[in-house]
Protein backbone atom coordinates (compact mmCIF):
# COMPACT_ATOMS: atom_id res chain seq x y z
CA UNK A 1 0.00 0.00 0.00
CA UNK A 2 2.75 2.55 0.68
CA UNK A 3 4.39 1.94 -2.59
CA UNK A 4 0.73 2.28 -4.25
CA UNK A 5 0.81 5.84 -2.83
CA UNK A 6 4.13 6.52 -3.49
CA UNK A 7 3.22 5.82 -7.36
CA UNK A 8 0.20 7.95 -7.41
CA UNK A 9 2.12 11.17 -5.50
CA UNK A 10 4.52 10.76 -8.28
CA UNK A 11 2.40 10.11 -11.04
CA UNK A 12 1.83 13.09 -12.45
CA UNK A 13 5.35 14.52 -12.12
CA UNK A 14 6.19 11.06 -13.66
CA UNK A 15 4.10 10.83 -16.69
CA UNK A 16 4.92 14.33 -17.94
CA UNK A 17 8.11 14.30 -18.48
CA UNK A 18 8.07 11.34 -20.75
CA UNK A 19 4.81 13.48 -22.55
CA UNK A 20 6.34 16.44 -22.89
CA UNK A 21 9.72 14.97 -24.85
CA UNK A 22 11.95 15.16 -21.89
CA UNK A 23 12.46 18.99 -22.72
CA UNK A 24 15.65 19.94 -21.42
CA UNK A 25 17.81 22.96 -20.96
CA UNK A 26 19.98 23.63 -23.27
CA UNK A 27 23.13 24.24 -21.16
CA UNK A 28 26.47 24.32 -23.00
CA UNK A 29 29.14 22.00 -22.33
CA UNK A 30 32.56 21.95 -21.43
CA UNK A 31 33.59 22.39 -25.22
CA UNK A 32 30.98 25.22 -25.63
CA UNK A 33 28.74 23.28 -27.34
CA UNK A 34 25.01 22.41 -26.76
CA UNK A 35 24.27 18.95 -26.27
CA UNK A 36 21.56 16.84 -27.77
CA UNK A 37 18.27 16.37 -25.75
CA UNK A 38 19.31 14.63 -21.85
CA UNK A 39 16.20 13.09 -22.28
CA UNK A 40 16.10 10.96 -25.10
CA UNK A 41 19.17 9.49 -26.71
CA UNK A 42 20.32 7.16 -30.07
CA UNK A 43 22.14 4.42 -28.16
CA UNK A 44 24.73 4.99 -31.17
CA UNK A 45 24.43 2.51 -34.71
CA UNK A 46 21.98 0.26 -32.90
CA UNK A 47 19.57 3.21 -33.45
CA UNK A 48 17.66 1.93 -30.09
CA UNK A 49 16.05 5.49 -28.48
CA UNK A 50 16.84 5.34 -24.86
CA UNK A 51 16.80 7.47 -21.76
CA UNK A 52 19.58 9.35 -20.89
CA UNK A 53 18.96 7.82 -17.12
CA UNK A 54 18.90 4.16 -17.35
CA UNK A 55 18.79 1.90 -14.45
CA UNK A 56 21.64 -0.11 -12.42
CA UNK A 57 19.97 -3.07 -11.47
CA UNK A 58 22.74 -3.95 -9.35
CA UNK A 59 23.13 -7.00 -6.86
CA UNK A 60 19.91 -7.17 -4.97
CA UNK A 61 17.42 -4.62 -6.19
CA UNK A 62 14.58 -3.43 -4.66
CA UNK A 63 11.76 -5.20 -7.08
CA UNK A 64 9.48 -1.92 -6.79
CA UNK A 65 12.15 0.01 -7.68
CA UNK A 66 12.68 -1.08 -10.94
CA UNK A 67 8.92 -0.86 -11.36
CA UNK A 68 8.95 2.45 -10.52
CA UNK A 69 11.27 3.54 -12.72
CA UNK A 70 9.46 1.92 -15.74
CA UNK A 71 6.23 3.40 -14.75
CA UNK A 72 8.50 7.32 -14.94
CA UNK A 73 9.72 5.98 -18.73
CA UNK A 74 13.04 4.80 -17.85
CA UNK A 75 13.70 2.41 -20.31
CA UNK A 76 17.38 1.19 -20.43
CA UNK A 77 18.37 -1.50 -17.72
CA UNK A 78 21.61 -3.04 -16.59
CA UNK A 79 22.68 -5.99 -14.86
CA UNK A 80 24.89 -9.23 -15.02
CA UNK A 81 25.25 -12.46 -14.62
CA UNK A 82 28.02 -12.78 -12.12
CA UNK A 83 25.40 -10.21 -9.62
CA UNK A 84 24.82 -12.50 -6.46
CA UNK A 85 25.73 -15.76 -8.30
CA UNK A 86 22.73 -15.27 -10.53
CA UNK A 87 19.98 -13.75 -8.03
CA UNK A 88 19.83 -9.94 -9.44
CA UNK A 89 18.48 -11.31 -12.53
CA UNK A 90 16.28 -13.14 -11.33
CA UNK A 91 15.08 -10.49 -9.09
CA UNK A 92 15.19 -8.13 -12.35
CA UNK A 93 13.00 -10.91 -14.19
CA UNK A 94 10.41 -10.66 -12.01
CA UNK A 95 10.11 -7.48 -11.60
CA UNK A 96 10.18 -6.71 -15.63
CA UNK A 97 7.83 -9.39 -16.45
CA UNK A 98 4.87 -7.93 -18.49
CA UNK A 99 7.45 -4.79 -18.78
CA UNK A 100 9.95 -6.28 -21.51
CA UNK A 101 8.57 -4.88 -24.69
CA UNK A 102 9.26 -1.33 -22.79
CA UNK A 103 12.58 -1.43 -21.95
CA UNK A 104 16.09 -1.89 -23.77
CA UNK A 105 17.68 -4.83 -21.61
CA UNK A 106 21.50 -5.32 -20.92
CA UNK A 107 23.67 -7.76 -19.13
CA UNK A 108 27.25 -9.20 -18.98
CA UNK A 109 29.13 -12.25 -18.94
CA UNK A 110 32.58 -12.73 -17.24
CA UNK A 111 33.19 -15.61 -19.54
CA UNK A 112 36.61 -15.59 -21.13
CA UNK A 113 36.31 -18.79 -23.78
CA UNK A 114 33.59 -19.51 -26.26
CA UNK A 115 31.74 -22.35 -23.97
CA UNK A 116 31.86 -19.85 -21.29
CA UNK A 117 29.84 -16.86 -22.69
CA UNK A 118 26.48 -19.52 -24.45
CA UNK A 119 26.96 -21.02 -21.09
CA UNK A 120 26.17 -17.53 -19.50
CA UNK A 121 23.74 -16.49 -21.84
CA UNK A 122 21.43 -19.40 -21.55
CA UNK A 123 21.16 -19.05 -17.91
CA UNK A 124 20.71 -15.48 -18.38
CA UNK A 125 18.01 -15.49 -20.35
CA UNK A 126 16.36 -18.24 -17.89
CA UNK A 127 16.52 -15.78 -15.16
CA UNK A 128 15.37 -12.52 -16.97
CA UNK A 129 12.43 -14.67 -18.19
CA UNK A 130 12.76 -13.62 -21.73
CA UNK A 131 14.06 -15.24 -25.05
CA UNK A 132 16.86 -12.12 -26.09
CA UNK A 133 18.40 -9.64 -24.42
CA UNK A 134 19.39 -5.79 -26.17
CA UNK A 135 22.33 -6.00 -25.43
CA UNK A 136 25.20 -8.79 -24.49
CA UNK A 137 28.42 -7.41 -22.75
CA UNK A 138 31.80 -8.72 -22.01
CA UNK A 139 32.20 -8.17 -18.55
CA UNK A 140 34.99 -5.81 -16.93
CA UNK A 141 38.03 -6.04 -20.16
CA UNK A 142 40.51 -3.86 -18.60
CA UNK A 143 42.79 -5.32 -20.89
CA UNK A 144 43.21 -5.74 -24.34
CA UNK A 145 43.90 -9.45 -23.82
CA UNK A 146 41.05 -10.04 -21.42
CA UNK A 147 38.81 -9.20 -25.34
CA UNK A 148 39.45 -12.82 -26.54
CA UNK A 149 39.03 -13.62 -29.90
CA UNK A 150 36.82 -16.83 -28.82
CA UNK A 151 34.24 -14.66 -26.57
CA UNK A 152 33.76 -12.35 -29.32
CA UNK A 153 33.03 -15.29 -31.58
CA UNK A 154 30.42 -16.18 -29.26
CA UNK A 155 28.71 -13.28 -28.97
CA UNK A 156 28.89 -12.72 -32.62
CA UNK A 157 27.14 -16.45 -32.87
CA UNK A 158 24.79 -15.12 -29.71
CA UNK A 159 23.66 -12.10 -32.69
CA UNK A 160 23.30 -14.10 -35.26
CA UNK A 161 20.99 -16.57 -33.14
CA UNK A 162 18.60 -14.08 -32.04
CA UNK A 163 19.75 -14.26 -28.54
CA UNK A 164 21.03 -10.84 -28.49
CA UNK A 165 20.72 -7.93 -30.87
CA UNK A 166 23.22 -6.23 -30.14
CA UNK A 167 27.01 -7.29 -28.70
CA UNK A 168 29.27 -4.88 -26.08
CA UNK A 169 32.27 -4.40 -23.52
CA UNK A 170 32.05 -3.23 -20.35
CA UNK A 171 35.55 -1.21 -19.06
CA UNK A 172 36.95 0.54 -16.18
CA UNK A 173 39.76 1.37 -18.21
CA UNK A 174 38.46 1.99 -21.50
CA UNK A 175 41.76 3.99 -22.03
CA UNK A 176 42.94 0.58 -22.15
CA UNK A 177 40.97 -1.25 -24.67
CA UNK A 178 39.40 1.90 -26.52
CA UNK A 179 42.02 1.57 -29.57
CA UNK A 180 41.10 -2.69 -29.88
CA UNK A 181 37.43 -2.37 -29.59
CA UNK A 182 37.41 0.31 -32.36
CA UNK A 183 40.26 -2.42 -34.62
CA UNK A 184 38.21 -5.03 -33.95
CA UNK A 185 34.61 -3.39 -35.21
CA UNK A 186 32.05 -5.44 -34.14
CA UNK A 187 30.61 -4.11 -30.94
CA UNK A 188 28.06 -2.01 -30.77
CA UNK A 189 28.15 -0.77 -27.20
CA UNK A 190 30.59 -0.15 -24.92
CA UNK A 191 29.57 0.85 -21.11
CA UNK A 192 32.80 2.23 -19.19
CA UNK A 193 33.43 4.71 -15.56
CA UNK A 194 32.53 8.26 -16.43
CA UNK A 195 31.52 11.04 -13.82
CA UNK A 196 32.88 14.32 -12.14
CA UNK A 197 35.19 12.93 -9.83
CA UNK A 198 36.87 11.21 -12.48
CA UNK A 199 36.98 13.99 -14.84
CA UNK A 200 37.75 14.53 -18.49
CA UNK A 201 40.78 12.37 -18.70
CA UNK A 202 38.33 9.63 -20.20
CA UNK A 203 36.84 12.33 -22.75
CA UNK A 204 38.96 11.52 -25.72
CA UNK A 205 38.32 8.00 -25.60
CA UNK A 206 34.77 8.23 -25.45
CA UNK A 207 34.67 10.53 -28.19
CA UNK A 208 36.66 7.95 -30.45
CA UNK A 209 33.93 5.71 -29.58
CA UNK A 210 31.18 8.31 -30.17
CA UNK A 211 32.87 8.99 -33.80
CA UNK A 212 32.69 5.04 -34.82
CA UNK A 213 28.86 4.84 -33.99
CA UNK A 214 29.63 2.85 -30.77
CA UNK A 215 26.83 3.61 -28.08
CA UNK A 216 28.33 4.58 -24.74
CA UNK A 217 26.69 3.87 -21.27
CA UNK A 218 28.48 6.15 -18.55
CA UNK A 219 28.21 3.66 -15.13
CA UNK A 220 30.03 4.70 -11.44
CA UNK A 221 28.24 8.13 -12.21
CA UNK A 222 27.41 9.01 -8.72
CA UNK A 223 29.02 6.94 -6.34
CA UNK A 224 31.65 9.40 -5.59
CA UNK A 225 28.61 11.78 -5.01
CA UNK A 226 26.23 9.76 -3.35
CA UNK A 227 27.23 11.40 0.05
CA UNK A 228 27.89 8.32 2.21
CA UNK A 229 31.22 8.84 3.51
CA UNK A 230 33.61 6.37 5.50
CA UNK A 231 31.13 6.36 8.90
CA UNK A 232 32.28 8.52 11.89
CA UNK A 233 31.00 7.16 15.03
CA UNK A 234 29.43 4.46 13.66
CA UNK A 235 27.03 7.08 11.80
CA UNK A 236 26.15 7.46 8.16
CA UNK A 237 24.57 10.67 6.52
CA UNK A 238 23.34 10.73 2.74
CA UNK A 239 24.14 14.52 1.84
CA UNK A 240 21.97 17.00 -0.31
CA UNK A 241 21.08 16.19 -3.89
CA UNK A 242 24.50 15.24 -4.87
CA UNK A 243 23.34 12.47 -7.00
CA UNK A 244 21.01 14.21 -9.27
CA UNK A 245 23.87 17.02 -9.65
CA UNK A 246 26.66 14.35 -10.76
CA UNK A 247 24.09 12.60 -12.92
CA UNK A 248 22.75 16.30 -14.83
CA UNK A 249 27.10 16.65 -14.96
CA UNK A 250 27.01 13.41 -16.93
CA UNK A 251 24.33 14.07 -19.77
CA UNK A 252 26.18 17.05 -20.24
CA UNK A 253 28.22 14.95 -22.46
CA UNK A 254 26.68 14.49 -25.78
CA UNK A 255 28.97 11.82 -26.46
CA UNK A 256 26.88 9.79 -23.72
CA UNK A 257 24.07 7.57 -24.35
CA UNK A 258 22.74 6.47 -21.41
CA UNK A 259 23.97 6.42 -17.67
CA UNK A 260 22.73 3.25 -15.49
CA UNK A 261 22.93 5.24 -11.83
CA UNK A 262 21.70 2.48 -9.31
CA UNK A 263 18.98 3.40 -7.04
CA UNK A 264 18.09 1.68 -3.33
CA UNK A 265 14.91 2.92 -3.17
CA UNK A 266 11.76 4.78 -4.99
CA UNK A 267 12.82 8.58 -3.81
CA UNK A 268 16.82 7.36 -4.89
CA UNK A 269 15.05 6.66 -8.81
CA UNK A 270 12.93 9.38 -8.95
CA UNK A 271 15.84 11.90 -7.61
CA UNK A 272 17.94 9.97 -10.41
CA UNK A 273 14.94 10.55 -13.07
CA UNK A 274 14.80 14.13 -12.26
CA UNK A 275 18.08 14.80 -13.90
CA UNK A 276 17.09 14.49 -17.66
CA UNK A 277 14.49 17.78 -16.84
CA UNK A 278 16.18 19.94 -14.95
CA UNK A 279 19.36 22.02 -15.81
CA UNK A 280 22.99 21.83 -14.31
CA UNK A 281 23.68 25.21 -12.92
CA UNK A 282 26.12 26.79 -10.70
CA UNK A 283 24.69 25.60 -7.48
CA UNK A 284 25.51 21.33 -8.93
CA UNK A 285 28.99 22.75 -9.70
CA UNK A 286 29.89 24.17 -6.50
CA UNK A 287 28.10 21.47 -4.66
CA UNK A 288 30.10 18.64 -7.20
CA UNK A 289 33.67 20.87 -6.30
CA UNK A 290 33.15 20.71 -2.84
CA UNK A 291 32.33 16.73 -2.50
CA UNK A 292 34.89 16.53 -5.16
CA UNK A 293 37.88 18.12 -2.74
CA UNK A 294 36.21 16.59 0.48
CA UNK A 295 36.78 13.11 -0.67
CA UNK A 296 40.08 13.73 -2.73
CA UNK A 297 42.27 11.94 -0.40
CA UNK A 298 39.52 9.04 0.01
CA UNK A 299 38.00 8.51 -3.55
CA UNK A 300 39.97 6.28 -6.09
CA UNK A 301 39.61 8.46 -9.71
CA UNK A 302 40.51 4.70 -11.59
CA UNK A 303 43.13 7.10 -13.54
CA UNK A 304 44.97 3.39 -13.71
CA UNK A 305 48.71 5.37 -13.11
CA UNK A 306 49.22 3.12 -10.18
CA UNK A 307 48.69 -0.21 -12.43
CA UNK A 308 51.85 -2.52 -11.71
CA UNK A 309 53.29 -0.43 -9.82
CA UNK A 310 52.78 -2.73 -6.23
CA UNK A 311 55.98 -4.79 -5.87
CA UNK A 312 53.35 -7.51 -4.28
CA UNK A 313 51.03 -7.40 -6.95
CA UNK A 314 48.16 -5.31 -5.27
CA UNK A 315 45.80 -4.27 -8.03
CA UNK A 316 45.35 -0.94 -5.72
CA UNK A 317 42.34 0.51 -8.61
CA UNK A 318 40.57 -2.62 -8.25
CA UNK A 319 40.91 -3.07 -4.14
CA UNK A 320 40.11 0.81 -3.93
CA UNK A 321 37.34 0.43 -6.18
CA UNK A 322 35.93 -2.59 -4.15
CA UNK A 323 36.04 -0.16 -0.75
CA UNK A 324 34.22 2.95 -2.98
CA UNK A 325 31.07 1.04 -2.81
CA UNK A 326 30.95 0.72 1.13
CA UNK A 327 32.29 3.69 1.41
CA UNK A 328 30.61 5.48 -0.87
CA UNK A 329 27.84 3.70 -1.80
CA UNK A 330 26.90 2.16 1.67
CA UNK A 331 27.32 -1.05 0.00
CA UNK A 332 29.46 -3.93 2.30
CA UNK A 333 28.17 -6.63 0.66
CA UNK A 334 28.86 -4.98 -2.78
CA UNK A 335 32.44 -4.46 -1.85
CA UNK A 336 33.13 -7.76 -0.33
CA UNK A 337 31.56 -9.81 -3.29
CA UNK A 338 34.04 -8.23 -5.52
CA UNK A 339 37.06 -8.37 -2.81
CA UNK A 340 36.67 -12.22 -2.69
CA UNK A 341 36.73 -12.99 -6.32
CA UNK A 342 40.57 -11.53 -6.11
CA UNK A 343 42.61 -14.61 -6.31
CA UNK A 344 43.63 -15.83 -2.46
CA UNK A 345 47.27 -14.86 -2.91
CA UNK A 346 46.03 -11.31 -3.76
CA UNK A 347 43.94 -11.17 -0.60
CA UNK A 348 46.35 -12.42 1.50
CA UNK A 349 48.45 -9.11 0.99
CA UNK A 350 48.55 -7.02 3.96
CA UNK A 351 49.78 -3.50 2.82
CA UNK A 352 50.14 -2.97 6.95
CA UNK A 353 53.23 -5.26 6.17
CA UNK A 354 54.84 -2.37 4.09
CA UNK A 355 56.75 0.59 6.28
CA UNK A 356 55.49 2.79 3.19
CA UNK A 357 54.03 2.82 -0.37
CA UNK A 358 55.67 2.34 -3.67
CA UNK A 359 52.32 3.73 -5.11
CA UNK A 360 52.01 7.54 -4.89
CA UNK A 361 48.80 8.50 -6.23
CA UNK A 362 48.72 11.63 -8.82
CA UNK A 363 45.13 12.77 -7.57
CA UNK A 364 45.92 12.62 -4.05
CA UNK A 365 44.11 9.42 -2.35
CA UNK A 366 46.32 8.04 0.47
CA UNK A 367 46.80 4.86 -0.91
CA UNK A 368 48.56 2.84 1.64
CA UNK A 369 45.57 3.65 4.32
CA UNK A 370 42.94 3.01 1.76
CA UNK A 371 44.45 -0.40 0.87
CA UNK A 372 44.90 -0.98 4.42
CA UNK A 373 41.38 -0.10 5.48
CA UNK A 374 39.94 -2.46 2.30
CA UNK A 375 41.67 -5.68 3.22
CA UNK A 376 40.55 -5.22 6.77
CA UNK A 377 37.19 -4.78 6.58
CA UNK A 378 36.89 -7.09 3.06
CA UNK A 379 38.92 -9.89 3.82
Amino acid sequence: MEFDSSRRKFLQAGLALPAAGLIASHCPDAAGQTPINPGYRTLGRTGLTVTGVGCGIGLIPDPAVLVRAVDLGVNYFDTARVYEKGKSEEIAGGALRGRRNRIVLASKTDGLTKADVIRDMDESLKALRTDHVDIWHLHSRDTPDSITDEAVEAQEMLKRQGKTRFIGISAHDINAVVDKIIKLGKHDVVQTTYSYAIGSERNSAIHKLHEAGIGVVAMKVIVAMAGFMPPKNGTRVLKDEGPLAAVKWVLRNSDISTTVPYAKNIAEVEMNFRAMSEPYTPRDETMLFARNQEIRPLYCRMCYECKDKCPNGVPVTDQLRFLSYNDFAGDLRQARSHFMRLPQEIRNVKCSDCASCAVECPNGVEVRNRLIRAQNLLA
